[in-house]
């Protein structure tokens, strides 16, 4: 039986009636329920997701790092020449000698003054060592520690072997 677009349901009374209901929708008690539930679930997943971000944030900028000096390492293989790595204050730079002096390499990625930029105002320095320096064969002439270091303070290293493996230790 159908009133007015509703299935009607057909319950029995303790009377032994017939008595039709219709289902219109959820009860106010349990649309509370279900707020309240995702009310404690938000309380709980904010904290977790705001360290979260920022450690994300520091991971992402020691990779993007990492993919750099792996850039360099390709770049001094292709071009023969060594190729050295040199922090700067917003990325870094790549010179095509073992001494980091002289003009910076400019090419794809980089800025007007040779710069690779890294994303979210990350800062690149030297934490051991020396810049590192790729021979043409991909092999670390000198080895070197980066640092990464996020806006709000958290850093990660990345390091580079006498056998030009680039590694997030």
């Amino acid at each position: 039986m159908v009133w007015k677009g509703r299935e009607a349901r057909f319950l029995v009374s303790r009377s032994g009636r017939f008595v039709a209901r219709t289902e219109r929708g959820y009860t106010l008690a349990e649309l509370l329920v279900v707020l309240a539930v995702i009310g404690i679930m938000a309380f709980i997943a904010v904290p977790f997701l705001l360290t979260y971000t920022s450690g994300a944030t520091i991971d992402y900028g020691a990779r993007e790092l990492r993919s750099g000096l792996n850039r360099a390492k390709l770049m001094a293989v292709t071009t023969r020449q060594p190729v050295c790595v040199q922090p700067t204050a917003g990325g870094y730079q790549f010179f095509q000698n073992t001494t980091c002096t002289g003009t910076p390499w400019s090419g794809t990625g980089t800025d007007a003054n040779g710069v690779f930029r890294l994303s979210n105002n990350m800062t690149a320095t030297l934490a051991a060592g020396a810049n590192p320096v790729f021979n043409q064969f991909g092999v670390a002439v000198q080895t070197g520690t980066l640092r990464v270091t996020g806006p709000t303070g958290g850093s990660m290293t990345v390091s580079v072997e006498a056998s030009g493996r680039v590694r997030i230790p």
